[in-house]
């Protein structure tokens, strides 16, 4: 019996990202309501950062998650992180994370954190996945209601 699959379905470029891509980023932003939006201005911002890293994961040719993240060794700083609704569940955010790991071990870090809205359970859980650990709360931190939960990741120096 042959089966057919459409590989399109399940692979994802993970790609520094493009001034192009910063509307498609906002669209992406603009599907998850309360998400602190940063918009096209906000990516370009980046662009001037030398220690920012902008990845873009691709699917159908064109961009269906980002993710932004800061090199201040030794630490990494996970900044922002969103997948496009049609592209959930599909390993974008798997695939966007693991090449910050790589950006991390590559350039030395040792801690990679991040603030989470205490009521996203799925990238909550994604991280937990990961290996990072919650290490404290900044109070009304989204939309001056929400809780953020602040998570680190430790990489042990044999992993580096």
């Amino acid at each position: 019996m042959l089966v057919s699959c459409d590989l399109r379905a399940i692979y994802m470029l993970i790609r520094r990202a493009k001034k192009e891509d910063y509307a498609a980023f906002a669209a992406i932003e603009a599907e998850h309501p309360g998400y602190p939006a940063w918009g096209e201005k906000g990516f370009g911002a980046e662009e001037k950062n030398r220690n920012s890293v902008t990845l873009a994961a691709e699917a159908d040719g064109r961009p269906a998650g980002f993710i932004n993240f800061w090199i201040l060794r030794p630490q990494v700083q996970l900044n922002t992180l969103a997948v496009a609704q049609a592209s959930l569940r599909r390993g974008a955010a798997t695939a966007l994370i693991g090449k910050m790991l790589e950006y991390a071990a590559k350039n030395l870090c040792r801690e990679i954190d991040l603030e989470v809205n205490e009521h996203n359970a799925a990238a909550i859980a994604l991280y937990l996945g990961y290996g990072f650990e919650v290490v404290g709360k900044r109070p009304k931190f989204y939309n001056n209601t929400d809780d953020a939960l602040l998570l680190r990741k430790t990489v042990p120096v044999k992993d580096i």
